[in-house]
């Protein structure tokens, strides 16, 4: 059939049909009338069908391309942040024109759907804002990181770099603490289900987001200082070792003077912290009521036992008295560090060289620290030789560079995270641009939120058995009552001592140590837990048994249980300790556990049940 003919006959059709539609109307209207309205309502239905998946799809992307620039940036990757980021942009902007367009206005007014529609179109809006204002200067610093602007060369830092860091940093702070606040003004109870979890989700990320960003601006701002900018300054690393618990993470053991002047750093001192004596019947400082009740006096009379406290600005006071006691030098702050941690750098660095002794590498280092050079090694002074020798080592290839630039900084990030990185400063000034921080590790008596629960381990031997203590602790929030949560945390301790304990060296087992009460691979431990601020420690059971009333106190305007293990070698016990938070206290809680010789950390946030999902 030629085209020609197929055209006429399409053509006689159509014209048919449109005379049994007139017909139809003719015979019909209020059909017809329907079929109109009913095609009308179809068109804007799919519509506005369209627009909703548009945003949705946007969103989602949006999400999707901010957890590959996490990703990217976790890793190091700049390039790759820096193409999630021009993708998050292109969606956030769409998302925001969808969600500010006549149809999403017309959903705003639909009832039971408005206050969603305003919250997705809020949402869309603070998340663009955050593509322009607050993303950018996260991915220009990440460009400056691997290019390795910041690193130091022989010793020095660039302090002028670190400077202009500021100034971004203090941008893109001040876009996130916009959206904090757009966000904290929707009523999101409103929401339906997985809108609302959504909203609470971004909400929580936000936040978070904040929390770091204050971090890198105060650093960007406290560095030049810190590193000497304008008048030298001089630190004490504290090299603590997890092999004998305390409540800091370990004994502070080695000693490390550092002094900065304008960006140049090196260490011009060590001893042990041994050396610097102990003062019996003599605090280095007075002692509070509720120290010498929950510490004992040794707290401020013996160097090692400095750090049994929690608080970390309060054992830095006590360090600082007895170092200028001493060696009558001046402090300008202290920084803790464990081997663990020291392990997480050399991962970054490589094998490191140390000078009289076989090089240490990440695989190697914790354990030849805190075990084999007492197993090794007769005497306490050739043993810190040796730990003062890996310390100095590490330093400086820390401070010449070494390394990729992102994975240091990874490292350092996640020591803090763990409590392994503290730091106290003593200018007040200085102080302050880290107070509240984690880094800052302070056991205060002010409210808190999220409320923390406090898990604090301690040597009672004294031996070095915690390098065979394995520890972990669980927290739950069981319930809401009255605005007040019940929190139960689960901790469990197991001695995984090898065989043979017996023949293990006094230096480790602590046998014939004065004061000693444990036989040769037992660990005898003292373990701290604080309720939160203004709440209470409940009960306390051990291996399913209840333990009578706990041995409570109070510190820092926290409640504290006292509790005793005893654990003979390769015995595991679990101690659960019930507790409840202050009225009112509805935040997400958060367990914080002093850190042992195994890498990673049970420090942890719960869930509230005072907080629908």
């Amino acid at each position: 059939m030629s085209p020609e003919i197929r055209r006429r006959r399409r053509s006689r059709g159509f014209r048919r049909l449109q005379r049994q539609v007139r017909r139809f109307r003719q015979d019909h209207p209020r059909w017809t009338l329907a079929i109109v309205v009913g095609a009308v309502v179809l068109v804007a239905f799919l519509w506005s069908l369209w627009v909703v998946l548009g945003a949705g799809r946007d969103l989602k992307e949006v999400e999707s391309q901010a957890r590959v620039m996490r990703a990217a940036l976790v890793r190091g990757d700049a390039v790759g942040a820096r193409a999630a980021l021009e993708r998050y942009q292109e969606a956030a902007d769409a998302a925001d024109d969808t969600t500010h367009g006549v149809t999403w206005s017309v959903f705003g007014a639909v009832p039971l759907l408005g206050d969603d529609a305003e919250g997705v179109a809020t949402v869309a809006e603070v998340l663009a804002d955050l593509g322009r204002d607050g993303l950018t200067p996260v991915a220009d610093a990440a460009d400056e990181v691997t290019a390795g602007s910041f690193r130091p060369v022989a010793h020095t830092f660039p302090l002028e770099r670190i400077a202009a860091l500021e100034e971004p940093a203090a941008r893109s702070e001040k876009a996130f603490d916009a959206a904090g606040a757009r966000l904290a003004e929707v009523d999101s109870s409103g929401f339906l289900g997985p809108i609302g979890t959504a909203f609470d989700s971004l909400e929580a990320l936000v936040d978070d987001a904040r929390g770091t960003l204050q971090s890198t601006y105060r650093a960007s701002r406290l560095m030049p200082r810190m590193l000497g900018q304008g008048d030298a300054r001089n630190y004490l690393m504290v090299l603590q070792n997890n092999a004998e618990s305390r409540s800091s993470g370990g004994l502070p053991g080695s000693l490390s003077l550092i002094h900065a002047r304008d960006g140049k750093v090196e260490i011009t001192e060590q001893v042990d912290m041994a050396e610097l004596g102990a003062t019996p019947g003599r605090p280095v400082l007075p002692l509070s009521d509720e120290e010498r009740k929950l510490f004992g006096e040794i707290l401020g009379t013996v160097g090692v036992d400095a750090t049994m406290t929690p608080d970390f600005p309060r054992a830095s006071d006590l360090i600082r008295a007895r170092w200028e006691q001493v060696r009558g030098q001046r402090l300008d702050g202290v920084l803790y560090v464990d081997p663990v941690v020291v392990s997480y750098l050399l991962r970054a660095i490589g094998p490191v060289p140390v000078a009289g002794y076989a090089p240490v590498s990440a695989a190697n280092v914790v354990s030849r620290v805190e075990n084999e050079i007492y197993a090794l090694t007769a005497g306490t002074e050739a043993q810190s030789d040796y730990q003062e020798a890996v310390a100095k080592a590490v330093f400086d290839v820390f401070s010449d560079g070494y390394g990729s630039p992102a994975d240091v900084i990874r490292a350092l990030v996640a020591g803090v995270d763990e409590g392994r990185v503290r730091m106290h400063f003593f200018s007040d000034v200085a102080q302050r641009e880290i107070a509240g921080t984690p880094i800052a590790g302070e056991f205060v008596d002010r409210a808190e939120t999220p409320p923390v629960v406090g898990v604090y381990v301690n040597d009672a031997g004294p031996t070095k058995m915690q390098y065979y203590l394995r520890q972990r602790a669980q927290l739950f929030s069981r319930s809401c009552a009255g605005g007040r949560q019940e929190l139960g945390t689960t901790l469990t301790f197991t001695n995984a001592t090898p065989p043979r304990a017996d023949e293990l060296p006094d230096a480790i087992t602590g046998e014939f140590f004065p004061g000693n009460r444990t036989d040769p691979g037992q660990q005898l431990l003292v373990v701290y837990v604080s309720a939160p601020v203004g709440g209470s420690v409940e009960e306390v059971t051990i291996d399913g048994q209840s333990a009578g009333d706990p041995t409570v106190t109070t510190y820092a305007g926290r409640e504290v249980a006292t509790i005793g293990l005893l654990l003979d070698p390769g015995q595991s016990r679990t101690v659960d300790v019930l507790l409840r938070t202050a009225k009112g206290e509805s935040a997400d809680p958060r367990l914080e556990m002093s850190p042992g010789v195994a890498p990673g950390s049970s420090n942890a946030t719960a869930s509230s049940a005072c907080r629908t999902r």
